[in-house]
C-alpha cells in the first residue's frame, strides 16, 4: 500500500466538537466550528505532518432525520453528512495550511453476524415526544430516541485510495465511521438498509491509523481528556494511562459507552498494534497535539 512522504497523523474529530449540542445547530455555526478546527489542525500540517481527519457526524445526522423517519435510509444520511462536513473541513484546512486537501465519501465493511446487531444501543435522530413504533429506542430525559447497532469495522473499502491520496494531499475520510455495508456471499456490497447501524468513527480512525502505519493518532473532542470521576465535583484529568489501566477502566464500565469508551478502546488498540502512544484532548488543543507536554490524556502500551 502506498505511503505518504511525510509522517502521518490521524485525527479523530468528534461530531460534537464541530457542532456542540448546546450551541446553534445551523450551518453558520457549523461552518465556524469547521474553520476553528482547521485552524488548530493547520499547526501540525505546517510542521510537516500529513493529516488524515476522520470526523463524527451525530448532530448532523440528527438534523437530517425527521421526527417520523425510521433509520432505513441511515446510509444515505451518513453519505450526506460526509459530503457536508468533508467539504467544510477540506476547504478550511486547505485555506489554513496552504496544502492540497480532499474529502472522500467512505464505506466501511461490517460483519452481519456482529453481536451489536442483537443489541442496538446507539441513539440516532432527534428527540421524540413519544416512543417510536417499530425498531429499537431508548428513553432519555425529555423523550425518546431511536437506537441502532454499532458494529465493529472489518475493513474500509477506500483504504488504498486514501493511502494514494495521502501521498500528495491531506485527506478527510471515514466520516461518521463510514457508510456501514456488509459483504454478501457473492462478493457484492449491500447497503445497511436491512441492518441499520452506525460505526463509531473512533474505531475507524484507529483501524486506518493501524492499517496505514500512522506515526500518531489523536482523538479531539469537546472535553479535556479522560477523567477519573467524570461528571462529579471530584473529577480529575488523567494525564497518562498505561494499557493495563485503560483496559481496567474499560472492563469496569467506568467510561461512557457512547462517548469516552470508544476513544480509549481505539487508542488502546492503536498503542498495542504499533507500540506508539495515542492522545485524547480537547479540540481547542489540537495545535499542541504533537508537543511532548501536550494537554489531555496519553495512552500507551
Amino acid at each position: 500500500m502506498p505511503q505518504p512522504e511525510w509522517p502521518l497523523l490521524v485525527v479523530a474529530l468528534g461530531g460534537n466538537a464541530l457542532n456542540p449540542p448546546a450551541a446553534d445547530q445551523g450551518y453558520a455555526a457549523e461552518r465556524s466550528a469547521a474553520t476553528a478546527a482547521a485552524r488548530h489542525l493547520a499547526t501540525p500540517a505546517r510542521r510537516g505532518w500529513r493529516l488524515l481527519v476522520v470526523h463524527g457526524n451525530g448532530p448532523q445526522v440528527g438534523r437530517l432525520m425527521t421526527a417520523g423517519e425510521d433509520p432505513d435510509n441511515l446510509d444515505i444520511h451518513v453519505a450526506q453528512t460526509q459530503g457536508e462536513l468533508g467539504y467544510l473541513l477540506a476547504e478550511a484546512l486547505q485555506a489554513q495550511s496552504g496544502d492540497a486537501t480532499v474529502a472522500l465519501v467512505t464505506r466501511a465493511l461490517v460483519d452481519p453476524d456482529d453481536p451489536a446487531f442483537g443489541t442496538p444501543t446507539k441513539p440516532i435522530g432527534p428527540l421524540l415526544k413519544v416512543r417510536p413504533e417499530g425498531g429499537s429506542s431508548v428513553q432519555l430525559a425529555g423523550g425518546w430516541r431511536r437506537t441502532v447497532a454499532s458494529p465493529r469495522p472489518q475493513a474500509v473499502v477506500e483504504e488504498h485510495a486514501i493511502a494514494t491520496l495521502l501521498r500528495e494531499h491531506h485527506v478527510i475520510a471515514g466520516g461518521g465511521g463510514g457508510i456501514a455495508l456488509v459483504r454478501m456471499p457473492v462478493d457484492l456490497y449491500r447497503r445497511a438498509g436491512g441492518l441499520p447501524g452506525v460505526i463509531d468513527k473512533d474505531w475507524v480512525a484507529a483501524h486506518l491509523a493501524i492499517t496505514l502505519k500512522a506515526q500518531a493518532l489523536v482523538f479531539a473532542t469537546d472535553v479535556a481528556g479522560v477523567e477519573d470521576g467524570h461528571g462529579t465535583p471530584q473529577a480529575k484529568l488523567l494525564e497518562r494511562l498505561t494499557a493495563t489501566q485503560a483496559q481496567r477502566m474499560l472492563s469496569a464500565g467506568m467510561l461512557g459507552a457512547g462517548s469516552m469508551a470508544p476513544k480509549v478502546d481505539s487508542a488502546l488498540a492503536y498503542a498495542r498494534a504499533t507500540g506508539r502512544p495515542a492522545r485524547i484532548l480537547h479540540v481547542d488543543r489540537l495545535a499542541q497535539a504533537m508537543d511532548a507536554a501536550a494537554p489531555g490524556t496519553l495512552i500507551e502500551d
